[in-house]
């Protein structure tokens, strides 16, 4: 067994690309070290892989039954747990249990033969699979690389399974009651969670797909005897499309000339300064380096913006670039898009994974009281946030924390009319949920909880939200001069003034007293100088409101009262 894993270590799933596709048939076999029956049909299993390393490999997991002390069942209990219920009702749960991808063969391992995986084999899979791991020099943690390309079209409900194993695991005595002393592809650890990755409902040919995680080891036997298996299923019909082993062989990518932009980042949740800095991560799924590329970007259908990279990409290698601010006018929704062009000065090959939108909100209108509620995780001490506002001035702070899993409420005043920004800040670059505990987070108008600004905890280094605070009281001479409103109240109709003294595109928003969003019309562009233009109260229910004028970068306010 020790030879067919080190042998076959990467198996070619295929020979010609974006063809149907050689299967590789997998073997889930659930054992336990005091399973006699289990000791007794294990040879026999075992002879069969040996003996067919290019049409059949196996991933063992060592159930907490009939024997409640299986070292191997003790240390990742979960994962094998999610298995077994997975393909056992809880009615018919017994060892030695034998699945063949996934749904072709279930039952007892004596139920099948090589003929049954003869049979299997024959049907072609829609993807070809190839899995990559790196054990650093440490010895402390693999990586898994997994690169599935579709040959044939195929829907359905897909995730993909990367499963760190141990090709081999040898006591000196028996841990359980049966007599083994040795184990075959024994499972460690599913990867990232026993749930996979959810993979895209629909493939055609040509398409692809890159997994990538990883684990630091918590018990392994021994580090020389890691390896993996990867696979791709059906989570609602439970067939295993394509299977392969991992090599350290690398990777072939599908094209030479491939950017995907992974994500977006740095845009707060909600806006109304109408300016940010972007940040974007980028990976070059290509075989050739990258030296050049374009990222070009826009919010609404605002100017596009176009900013030229230049570097050194090597294959899977990523890049996180942060792109010039971009300006825009906030509406109720905005949409920013972003997309990379000419890897190399030439046409990016698979455009599928070039473009990324992220839709985002215009700021609420606040109170000057807030609330802040923190669910601290595994790492409190990295944790920070601050409010600051328009011109970068912090004027709220709070952490870093002391106690992990645990529950801070703070009550924050801010009483300066201006747009402010909250940011939550981790520095250990993972947030406060997943990885480390299950932290969360929330800010919202403490006279109104249903008015959130930020929320949240699964986040990189940072998250941000902006909020507005409006002075409601009698607005002075000047800005009389600026924006007037007459009659105010009003009824059916009323007239905007406002004065200019420059030229500038206009708009304005009216909110409710609650501070959401209730119209919003684009005036065009004005000249210097002084205007007008009737705004109808058709549609708005009386009320106070507030209206938003905004010429420019420059924002002006009113309250505005409608009466029958």
């Amino acid at each position: 067994m020790k030879r067919y894993t080190l042998l076959i270590g990467f198996f070619f799933c295929v020979i010609l690309l974006f063809s149907q596709s050689q299967r590789l048939v997998l073997l889930e076999e659930f054992t336990n070290a005091s399973c006699g029956p289990c000791a007794q049909v294990n040879p026999s299993i075992e002879a069969l892989l040996n003996a067919n390393p290019n049409e059949i490999t196996s991933i063992w997991y060592h159930t907490n039954w009939p024997g409640t002390n299986d070292p191997m069942n003790l240390h990742n209990p979960v994962d094998v747990a999610a298995r077994v219920g997975y393909y056992m009702s809880p009615s018919n749960e017994y060892v030695p249990y034998s699945v063949l991808d996934g749904n072709y063969y279930n039952g007892s391992a004596t139920g099948w033969n090589i003929n049954t995986v003869n049979a299997r084999y024959a049907v072609p899979s829609p993807f070809e699979l190839h899995l990559h791991y790196m054990i650093p020099s440490t010895n402390d943690s693999v990586y898994l690389t997994m690169l599935a390309k579709c040959t044939q079209n195929v829907t359905g409900s897909l995730t993909a399974q990367n499963i760190v194993i141990e090709t081999n695991i040898h006591f000196s005595s028996p841990p359980g009651t049966n007599g083994e002393t040795d184990f075959k592809n024994v499972m460690d650890k599913m990867l990232p969670t026993k749930d996979g990755t959810t993979l895209p409902s629909s493939f055609v040919v040509g398409d692809y797909q890159i997994i990538e995680t990883s684990w630091k080891f918590q018990y392994v036997y021994d580090v020389t005897k890691v390896s993996a298996v990867g696979f791709i299923q059906n989570k609602t019909t439970k067939e295993i499309h394509q299977t392969c082993n991992a090599s350290t062989d690398p990777l072939v990518m599908p094209y030479n000339n491939d950017l995907q932009l992974m994500s977006i980042s740095n845009v707060p949740a909600t806006n109304c300064s109408g300016t940010f800095i972007p940040m974007t991560k980028i990976r070059n799924n290509g075989n050739n380096a990258v030296t050049s590329f374009h990222i070009k970007y826009q919010v609404n259908d605002g100017t596009l913006n176009d900013f030229t990279w230049s570097g050194n990409l090597t294959t899977l290698q990523k890049a996180t670039i942060t792109l010039p601010a971009v300006t825009f006018t906030p509406l109720v929704q905005n949409t920013l898009k972003i997309y990379t062009a000419n890897p190399n000065n030439v046409s990016d090959q698979y455009p599928k994974n070039d473009t990324l939108n992220y839709t985002f909100a215009t700021a609420p209108i606040t109170s000057e009281t807030l609330y802040f509620r923190l669910f601290t995780d595994n790492n409190p001490q990295q944790t920070t946030w601050d409010i600051k506002n328009s011109i970068g001035t912090v004027v709220a702070s709070g952490g870093p924390y002391a106690l992990p899993n645990h529950l801070y409420n703070s009550t924050i005043q801010v009483s300066s009319p201006d747009c402010y920004t909250f940011t939550i800040y981790d520095s250990g670059g993972d947030g406060i949920c997943c990885t480390n505990g299950n932290g969360t987070y929330i800010l919202v108008d403490a006279s109104n909880s249903n008015l959130i600004i930020a929320q949240g905890g699964n986040f990189g280094s940072s998250e941000s939200g902006q909020f507005r605070i409006i002075g409601v009281g009698i607005a002075s001479p000047e800005m009389n001069n600026v924006l007037s409103v007459f009659p105010n109240p009003f009824s059916g109709k009323t007239t905007i003034s406002f004065y200019l003294p420059d030229q500038e595109n206009v708009n304005f928003s009216i909110f409710n007293s609650t501070g959401q969003f209730v119209r919003f019309e684009e005036k065009g562009l004005f000249l210097a100088g002084k205007h007008e233009f009737v705004l109808e109260s058709n549609g708005l229910a009386p009320g106070i409101y507030l209206l938003e004028l905004r010429a420019g970068s420059t924002v002006y306010n009113r309250k505005i009262s409608i009466v029958n």
